[in-house]
């Protein structure tokens, strides 16, 4: 019994001392460059094509209001006025008559300038593989040869291409849809935002963090890069196994 307990404790040890260790390389990873690098290898499609797109395909999101819905939308429009001779699609699971989701979308890309004739809902798509079947249907409707754009979030895109890539063989391209930064000076310091002489104790032992841009934003950018590739690596697996992809 003793032996069995001792043995019992030297797992779980083990198992926190790997935990441990794991969260350690994890936290040291923040402070270095690869999280942004992982994520920048799940935006780029693979062999892209340099011929100009016939359709730009807009992946459905979040919904609107949402960040990755206004994102793409907003993304969508830029590259129709880019490609004025391009049908947009939006991958949604239904048409707008039926879905004010769906609506919605039309309306926000709408809002930005592009006419209601370029737009339409490419509609019974529930997740990324539905929507590139819906989409290799779709094409094979047409005759006409076709070069599609994928508009999407950055961590989405090869994900989304390899699917497509899966169902039918058309060239692609992609617009990510990347946050845009700001270009306004941000540094500051602490003495410049308090009231003159009213500085508690408090106050004058806590580090001035104004002008260091890594521990006010990197950081924190690094640690949403390593949250958004973990989930869509996981995602790729699931879809390889699936053999989706």
């Amino acid at each position: 019994m003793k032996s069995l307990l001792h043995i019992l404790i030297r797992i779980i040890r083990g198992a926190l001392m790997l935990i441990g260790g794991l969260a350690l390389l994890y936290t040291v990873l923040l402070f270095t460059p690869l999280p942004w690098q992982i994520y920048k290898g799940l935006w780029a499609v693979p062999n892209p094509s340099d011929l100009p797109p016939t359709h730009i395909l807009v992946m459905g999101g979040s919904g609107i209001p949402g960040e990755s819905g206004l994102m793409r939308t907003f993304y969508a429009a830029e590259a129709a006025r880019q490609n004025p001779d391009a049908t947009v699609w939006i991958a949604m699971p239904l048409d707008a008559a039926n879905s004010p989701a769906s609506q919605a979308y039309l309306e926000e890309i709408q809002l930005r300038g592009i006419p209601t004739n370029r737009v339409r809902i490419l509609e019974g798509g529930r997740n990324t593989r539905e929507q590139a079947l819906r989409l290799s249907a779709r094409l094979a409707e047409d005759s006409d040869a076709a070069c599609v754009m994928i508009v999407t979030s950055p961590e989405h895109t090869r994900r989304t291409a390899a699917a497509i890539r899966n169902t039918c063989d058309i060239p692609l391209t992609a617009f990510p849809a990347f946050p845009i930064s700001l270009e306004d000076p941000l540094p500051w310091r602490v003495e410049e935002l308090n009231i003159p002489n009213t500085a508690t104790a408090t106050q004058t032992v806590i580090p001035d963090i104004g002008s260091s841009m890594y521990l006010r934003y990197n950081l924190w950018a690094n640690l949403r890069y390593m949250h958004e590739s973990s989930r869509e690596y996981a995602a790729l697996l699931y879809y390889r196994l699936q053999g989706w992809i």
